[in-house]
């Protein structure tokens, strides 16, 4: 999952917005601006850091070794729900990303509550850094899969044909 780091901290900012345990009125208009700067956000404890750095090198490592399986184990509940074991292990089999067997390089982790962006880039690539989503839930961080949609084309061949139309076996797209 790709994601310009600004839209992340917006609906990270958003949501932390939403849980402001405020007046139980009609909720704010779509329309309003919100704005979070470092000093509107509380700060994580260097644990809640390091934990979520942790987690995000064990999923990278099992990614890079291609041990689908036991990464499915790292998704959160929301994603485990919302995407089988047996899709999301026959997607990846058939039709690994290009970053699928290469290590990754940690160079950010910021940490809201209860959601971490991980900031990353391949090893040895282009300096672009991508963000990924790990949430914290029953005690652990997880991958958060943002849009799951790939893996419900109803079978698992028609989630790899899908997946191969839209560029995401061999491109550079995590999904």
């Amino acid at each position: 999952m790709r994601f310009p780091k600004a839209l992340l901290i917006g609906l990270v900012a958003a949501g932390l917005a939403g849980c402001s345990g405020g007046a139980s009125g009609p909720p704010a208009p779509l329309t309003q601006t919100i704005t979070a700067t470092a000093s509107s956000v509380p700060s994580a404890s260097p644990q809640m850091v390091a934990s979520a750095r942790a987690a995000a090198e064990q999923f990278y490592r099992l990614y890079a070794a291609r041990r689908y399986t036991s990464l499915w184990n790292l998704l959160t509940p929301a994603t485990k729900y919302e995407v089988v074991r047996k899709a999301w292990v026959g997607v990846h089999e058939a039709c690994p990303s290009a970053v699928a067997g290469k290590s990754r390089v940690i160079k950010a982790v910021t940490v809201f509550g209860n959601a971490a962006i991980i900031s990353e880039v391949l090893a040895g690539a282009a300096p672009d850094a991508a963000e990924d989503v790990f949430n914290y839930t029953n005690g652990r961080w997880s991958y958060s899969l943002g849009d799951p949609s790939i893996y419900r084309h109803g079978s698992v061949t028609a989630d790899i044909a899908a997946a191969k139309a839209i560029g995401l076996c061999g491109g550079w797209k995590v999904f």
